[in-house]
């Protein structure tokens, strides 16, 4: 005697085709709803990450100021701030006065801030236009990055922050 399927043998199969299909295509949907929500996530701490560097770095060279006032830099441009240092990176920063003492201490409180994801550490400048700092992605072609650097923009304020291609401008004091 010979078995024959039967179409209710072929139509249980189909089914169950069907569910293991469609739970592959659920759990490929909640993956990539997954990965979009982290990626937003770090969308908006990497934003805030960077105003707060901002803020650290104004306020330190506020601090300058504030403990050295008669400090100059001797460059003739805002003398009581830190000079452009030679490589221009922030963590080189000194205030002028008392031997220009460095403005990161190394403990936990004041440390240069490091650079963030995709990006490259912050750039400061003191000339005769204002004092600013800088930070370029390091994708130069990723809209995402630029995306990123436009929400920075639009959360401090276009009188102060400045995109320009992959560059980030950050005006601390005019």
């Amino acid at each position: 005697m010979r078995h024959r399927p039967t179409r209710a043998g072929g139509f249980a199969a189909a089914t169950a085709l069907f569910a293991i299909s469609l739970f592959v295509l659920i759990g490929v949907a909640a993956a990539n709803i997954a990965h979009d929500n982290a990626r937003a996530q770090q969308f908006h701490a990497i934003r805030e990450q960077m105003v707060a560097q901002r803020d650290l770095i104004f306020n330190l060279i506020l601090l300058c100021r504030t403990i050295y006032p008669a400090g100059n830099n001797g460059t003739g441009n805002h003398v009581q701030y830190p000079a452009t240092p030679a490589d221009r990176q922030v963590a080189a920063l000194t205030c002028p006065g008392q031997g220009f003492a460095p403005i990161w201490s190394g403990d936990a409180r004041a440390m240069a801030p490091r650079p963030l994801p995709g990006f490259n550490g912050w750039t400061y400048v003191n000339d005769s236009n204002s004092i600013r700092i800088q930070t370029t992605a390091v994708n130069p072609d990723s809209n995402w990055h630029r995306d990123l650097l436009d929400a920075v923009v639009a959360r401090i304020g276009p009188g102060q922050a400045v995109r320009s291609g992959n560059a980030l401008t950050l005006t601390l004091i005019n």
